[in-house]
């Protein structure tokens, strides 16, 4: 693990600037944690930076990823995708468009003739961006589709919110068609030109938050793109983007302290992926360990890397979603309930499936805010909670556990959950466990 240089402007007065190293110097507000566990070599990264001119064209943004590498240069891929895959999106309005995207998928069916996949997606190409960039509906911007244990997250209310001064805030309308281009188009480019160079030896997934205000264009901004300080703040609505390939997992944790997926898997289990790869369910066999691979190989079904799964739909095409969240105080009251989650979220995080396979969504979740509840605000910040996490996971972790990353991004209303604890039983259950096997070995 190679940490990078991240820095936050914060200017709390006219007179006075700090520069803030975000991996070191805001352990209050963004906390991170990783761990090889009982792997031999920690393939997992993670990135957490201050974009500058995009997604937030009046400000600045924060992006937050978790990367868990795969293979025998597994470990060299996730950290070339921390190291650069948001930079590349981080540039003023892009210079290509429809076409280049085509001729990206027509060299997608150059470079990989084997299967079908791309040349049906080059056949079927206007129908494609007409969906996914050009029209992409609310169903697959702002609802979780229900498949398995990921419940559906309805859409609140109408479409349109009036804050108190009577302006009209639009929650669905939070992503362009060129933001939707730029992210299908910079993570496609991405990984044809930088990760399948590395061959068949490396596979990463990638899951990304992009955080900023929701700022009108019509509002002046004070500090410009040089001033973070609403990463402290917290005084208004925030705009969250949440990217997906791959199995890791970003969570959010609503004023109650319910847990809600805002990701789905790329798995052969969900019906969405058979339907993209053409798959026959009655054709898919689980392994010894009970999974079902794609190909007999690939746990997922959509990955930067894995060049020899990519003739036939091992792709880095993002799943893109969008939601309205944050502080609701200049919101009446009766507006509030239009937002997905009501407003007022206490936290996100972020995690590889060396957690999400130890621990369902509501025990993450629980684990943080007992561990606050414990603590209390002053000693337990997102760094302490994000350390803890991972010292659970090792404490119940088996001999062949996975690599585990812990990213939690503090919300507005940080540590005003409910003082009860969920699943506790289940926790204790696990590391006790944990314990009796390791004492049986002994």
């Amino acid at each position: 693990m190679r940490l990078g240089s991240a820095y936050a402007y914060c200017k709390p007065s006219q007179n006075v600037g700090l520069k803030l190293d975000l991996l070191r110097g805001l352990p209050g507000y963004v906390g991170h944690a990783t761990s090889r566990i009982n792997r031999l070599e920690n393939q997992d990264n993670y990135s957490i930076k201050m974009m500058r001119s995009w997604p937030n064209t009046y400000g600045s943004a924060l992006n937050c990823s978790v990367f868990d590498g795969h293979g025998k240069k597994g470990a060299q891929l996730s950290q070339l995708l921390a190291d650069k895959l948001c930079d590349s999106l981080d540039h003023r309005e892009p210079c290509w468009g429809k076409q280049d995207l085509k001729r990206l998928v027509q060299e997608y069916a150059r470079r990989f003739p084997e299967g079908n996949y791309w040349k049906h997606k080059l056949a079927t190409f206007e129908k494609f961006y007409e969906k996914f960039i050009r029209n992409c509906n609310s169903k697959q911007e702002l609802l979780l589709m229900e498949e398995g244990d990921n419940a559906v997250l309805v859409q609140n209310g109408g479409r349109m919110i009036f804050d108190k001064m009577g302006n009209i805030i639009d929650k669905i309308a939070l992503l362009t068609e060129l933001d939707r281009l730029r992210l299908f188009y910079g993570f496609a480019k991405f990984d044809l030109d930088q990760c399948c160079d590395l061959g068949t030896a490396a596979g990463s997934t990638a899951s990304s938050i992009f955080l900023y205000p929701y700022d009108n264009p019509n509002t002046p901004v004070n500090g410009g793109k040089d001033d973070d300080s609403w990463i402290i703040s917290h005084s208004g609505l925030l705009k969250l983007i949440v990217t997906q390939v791959g199995d890791s997992k970003i969570i959010l944790c609503d004023q109650d302290g319910i847990a809600h997926s805002l990701t789905t898997t790329h798995h052969t289990n969900s019906s969405r992926e058979r339907r993209r790869l053409s798959l026959d369910p009655s054709g898919l066999n689980p392994d010894a360990f009970g999974e079902t691979r794609f190909l007999n190989n690939f746990a997922n079904t959509r990955s930067f890397g894995d060049m020899a799964g990519k003739p036939y739909g091992i792709s880095s095409e993002p799943d893109i979603f969008s939601f309205l969240i944050g502080n609701t105080l200049h919101l009446p009251r009766p507006e509030r309930s239009k937002l997905p989650f009501n407003g007022d979220e206490c936290f996100l995080a972020l995690v590889t499936d060396g957690i999400s396979n130890k621990l369902a969504d509501q025990e993450v979740v629980d684990l943080i805010t007992s561990t606050v509840n414990s603590w209390g605000l002053k000693k337990a910040t997102p760094q302490f909670v994000a350390e803890e996490t991972i010292k659970f996971i090792q404490a119940i972790a088996s001999k062949h556990s996975d690599n585990a990353t812990c990213l939690v991004v503090r919300l507005s209303n940080w540590g005003n959950w409910p003082n009860v604890d969920r699943t506790g039983l289940q926790r204790e259950t696990k590391l006790i466990n944990a314990q009796s096997s390791e004492t049986k070995l002994n």
